[in-house]
């Protein structure tokens, strides 16, 4: 917990009408599913937009590198059904050239930058509740420098990052791509950020030369949307070279394609030499074959009508990657330890895969998974949520202490403890003390849809029941609806740092945009949680069998990308 959110939650101890004391008689919003218990409501409004592709492809949106192996895809099928990004050069995007007017200055005014990336260890993965990522991380300290929250976005099977960007559903591509002519004509690309070779993956008893001749009569399994598949169909047009191109499944992404060549399961892949050299840390049965192409410059893209965005990335990254006049590539001390962490460290390597600390490995979020489950049931709360808030409180460290007093796992407060006060470094009486608060407030907003009742219900324990009151009354003098946070009371709560705003009110002061990107954080990485959990637990597929590349790809139907939650903020 941050030393804003300790102090903001002491104030939950003012007095006055509880927050949830607005209530709409008639014509209000509808309540609940009451077929469903209440834990289960917001499960279902959470994972509805992506539950078709869950149960036609047995794993989620998000479940791209580890959970190839778990929900049986890793096997290959034929091209026709390959996503629209990284397909052949006369296949543009589904759109091509922006849809949206929406640069820098209108990005700042709204508080978020959105990235656009895919699920992998090199870009973006969930580890021990909280988010990691080379990109994600060198991301998250530009946003940070610019006093910007981020949301991430990853695409679901059928959508290609471009349309994601072109149609304003992101505002940044930073997915380790490689700039080409190609990809100029939808995007604008950044000033390069890494430099990589595309190099040829092959078991490490396979001892032909590393040649491009010696690759005839190998098939190459590459992923849905690699960009080197119009370059590998160029080779097979050469003389006296029989090369057979097989595309993974949508959501099998390089890493495991790379441990796939290791298992024996295919005979090659195709991918970034950094990427290669991480993963021989912890696959012995794999070697760097032929080359493709040599130092291609990696790059984020944003959108062509973004120049001022594009301009502040290329400064930011100047500052971090550039290269001499003599050749010489020179990194700043924060870009190298980034680099180090993700492609260099063995051992940072390592963790990073062990399942036991990656969700879409293993479906377990953190040690305290049985506990949470068994207690938040018995509060009538989804125990994804609770873990969601647990992550943003204390990462799961049960010794935490903020500077206002709050303790324990879900950080409480010793006045609000009863019983269990002495006790709140301990897991489960920390747990009993806080699902007691967390209920409490939870069903102080029963009338409200379950999505919407969590908004107002993590807002109030983060905020405290009086600031809620403050906000909601300020809204309904304003005309706002009291019972609809976004567009709403989040801006309510936002106007409370402002003292033409918080002088009118009773409980004064709040660091309000600290609660709004507290409720949304948690609501995004819950929705995560549970896609990771819930196609963690599907049953495998039966294996497909790979097929040659017979030509273009169609575009398969899109199922919606998925918004996944900023990084916290940190304490001043």
């Amino acid at each position: 917990m941050t030393v804003a959110t300790s102090y903001q939650r002491r104030s939950a101890s003012a007095g006055g009408p509880t927050a949830g004391s607005y209530r709409r008689v008639a014509g209000g919003q509808s309540r609940p599913d009451a077929s469903l218990p209440p834990g289960q409501a917001v499960a279902a409004v959470l994972i509805a937009p992506v539950r078709r592709a869950l149960v036609t492809l047995l794993a989620g949106t998000f479940l791209l590198a580890g959970l190839a192996g778990l929900a049986g895809l890793v096997g290959c099928e034929h091209v026709d059904h390959t996503s629209d990004y990284g397909a052949p050069r006369d296949h543009t995007p589904a759109v091509p050239h922006p849809q949206i007017e929406s640069d820098l200055a209108q990005i700042t005014d709204s508080g978020v930058i959105r990235m656009i990336t895919r699920y992998n260890s090199s870009s973006y993965f969930i580890h021990k509740g909280g988010q990691a990522g080379f990109d994600f991380e060198l991301f998250a300290r530009y946003a940070r420098s610019l006093g910007l929250a981020i949301e991430v976005v990853i695409p679901a099977p059928g959508e290609d990052l471009i349309s994601l960007l072109n149609t304003g559903r992101g505002d940044v591509i930073c997915a380790g791509l490689t700039r080409s002519e190609q990809t100029d004509l939808w995007a604008a690309a950044t000033r390069p950020y890494n430099f990589v070779d595309k190099v040829v993956v092959l078991p490490v008893d396979d001892l032909r030369p590393d040649t491009i001749a010696a690759l005839s009569g190998l098939t190459i399994t590459i992923t849905d949307h690699s960009p080197v598949r119009a370059e590998l169909r160029e080779l097979k047009q050469q003389p006296n070279l029989n090369l057979f191109i097989n595309t993974a499944r949508p959501l099998v992404e390089e890493e495991e394609l790379l441990a796939m060549v290791d298992r024996g399961e295919i005979e090659a892949t195709v991918a970034d030499d950094v990427n290669v050299r991480a993963a021989m840390t912890y696959l012995s049965g794999i070697r760097i074959g032929a080359r493709l192409s040599e130092r291609r410059p990696v790059v984020w893209m944003v959108r062509q009508n973004c120049p001022e965005l594009r301009a502040s990335l290329n400064d930011y990254l100047k500052r971090n990657l550039w290269v001499t006049s003599s050749g010489l590539t020179r990194r700043s001390h924060i870009y190298g330890v980034l680099y180090d962490r993700y492609y260099e460290n063995a051992e940072t390597i390592k963790d990073f895969q062990q399942v036991d600390d990656r969700p879409d490995k293993s479906g377990r979020i953190s040690e305290y998974d049985e506990l949470i489950q068994r207690q938040s049931a018995a509060a009538g709360l989804d125990w994804r949520m609770v873990a969601a808030l647990i992550y943003q409180e204390s990462r799961f460290y049960p010794r935490a202490l903020s500077k206002a007093g709050a303790r324990g796992l879900m950080q409480v407060m010793p006045q609000f403890a009863g019983a269990q006060v002495d006790s709140l470094f301990m897991p489960a009486p920390n747990l009993r003390s806080g699902l007691r608060l967390l209920k409490q407030i939870h069903n102080s907003y029963a009338y409200l849809d379950s999505l919407e009742r969590w908004r107002f219900s993590l807002a109030t324990y983060h905020a405290g029941a009086g600031h809620m009151t403050d906000a909601r009354r300020m809204g309904m003098e304003l005309g706002r609806d009291p019972n609809r946070w976004h567009g709403s009371i989040d801006e309510m709560v936002k106007r409370l740092m402002q003292r033409r705003w918080y002088g009118r009110t009773r409980y004064g002061f709040l660091r309000g945009e600290k609660t709004v990107a507290y409720v949304e954080e948690i609501i995004g990485r819950c929705q995560t949680y549970m896609l990771l959990t819930l196609a963690a637990e599907s049953p495998p597929a039966e294996e497909p069998t790979g097929e040659p590349d017979r030509g273009p790809p169609n575009l398969a139907d899109p199922a919606g990308a998925v918004t996944v939650p900023p990084p916290p903020p940190e304490s001043p």
